[in-house]
């Protein structure tokens, strides 16, 4: 997760600026951003992308995610896993094949966006429009929507929120920075956010509840969708790493 505007390459967008870009299965480079690149997935993108696969979460994971440790925050993050040529795994001629599930960070380009969590505990954006590309076509488009109106066109609302959700968790203030977890702790981030089928039948156990202090409500509310358990999730695992 980027941090601040520092980390971003681009130019920022003023409020309503229309974006300079326009993608669409007519340029010649269709199709071609979805080679060698490191495709960062965030734990609403694991869960939109197991539930249009039909997969469970640790078969997402076994089958095309790969694990590294980010080395500038020590989070342990997920990436998409290529295949050999480079092609993302989902990619079709004809386009994206889990395109209503795509993760943020294919659904957001060519914007970038920083995250800082303020005093009060709630995220802020930053965003910029990504460096103009020789090899993307799309910016030679005549674009005719804002941030906000590209937002709501692909989609992003969703992801934003629980991605401004699991932010305030990635730059807790009690967060040593860079981050040293050991393999357990490893593995619980790995179980409460990305995880969630494996993670569900802990918190099916009867002892769950009683042993890290959740109100029945919260455990019934969590088992009812996937995305009531992931905020569970996060909860859970703020307290184990930060108290």
């Amino acid at each position: 997760m980027i941090e601040t505007d520092g980390e971003l390459s681009g130019r920022r967008l003023s409020p309503g600026e229309v974006l300079p870009f326009r993608c669409h299965p007519g340029l010649a480079c269709f199709n071609s951003c979805c080679h060698n690149k490191r495709l960062s997935l965030l734990p609403y993108d694991v869960l939109r992308l197991s539930r249009g696969l039909g997969l469970r979460s640790d078969e997402l994971l076994a089958e095309h995610v790969e694990l590294e440790v980010e080395v500038s925050s020590g989070w342990p993050t997920l990436r998409l896993r290529l295949l050999e040529d480079g092609r993302c795994p989902f990619v079709r001629a004809e386009g994206c094949g889990v395109y209503p599930h795509r993760p943020t960070c294919c659904r957001i380009f060519p914007l970038a966006r920083a995250v800082a969590v303020e005093g009060a505990g709630e995220p802020r954006e930053i965003f910029v429009v990504a460096t103009r590309s020789d090899t993307c076509l799309g910016f030679g488009e005549t674009g005719t929507l804002s941030v906000e109106g590209w937002a709501r066109d692909q989609g992003l609302d969703p992801y934003r929120a629980a991605n401004n959700r699991v932010a305030k968790l990635f730059l807790h203030p009690r967060r040593p920075r860079p981050l040293s977890l050991r393999p357990e702790q490893v593995h619980a981030v790995i179980l409460a956010l990305y995880n969630l089928d494996v993670f569900r039948r802990s918190v099916e156990q009867p002892e769950f509840a009683r042993r890290f202090g959740f109100e029945e409500a919260a455990i019934s509310r969590a088992l009812s969708s996937d995305e009531a358990l992931l905020e569970l999730g996060q909860d859970w695992l703020t307290a184990q790493l930060f108290g």
